[in-house]
């Protein structure tokens, strides 16, 4: 997780129109939903609406999970700016929410 946070704070200096980035975060996500689909967050529906597409297009089926704002605190660190594990539920949530992080405002 810490080295793709690397990648998306080099990508958003690039200023790229748009990041996607494809990870096995967390078993989080296949406790959610299964081996056979992906699970999808972002921070731009148009472009996770274009993601959700393209899966259904090559029958690669994928779910939009939420960034909620609600766990946010759960990756709060009394010594760091940000701690990279959150509590023990929600994993694949506070695991994105990390990410997003590091992508400002630029489309993921």
């Amino acid at each position: 997780r810490l080295i793709l946070a690397d990648a998306l704070s080099l990508a958003v200096e690039k200023k790229p129109a748009a990041i996607i980035d494809m990870a096995t975060l967390t078993g989080a996500c296949v406790v959610a939903l299964g081996n056979d689909v992906s699970g999808v967050f972002g921070n731009d529906r148009t472009l996770v609406r274009d993601v959700l597409a393209a899966g259904e297009a090559e029958d690669e089926p994928s779910w939009e999970l939420p960034l909620f704002k609600g766990y946010r605190k759960d990756i709060d660190s009394p010594v760091a700016d940000i701690k990279n594990i959150g509590s023990s539920y929600g994993g694949a949530i506070t695991a994105a929410l990390f990410l997003k992080e590091f992508v400002d405002d630029t489309p993921w």
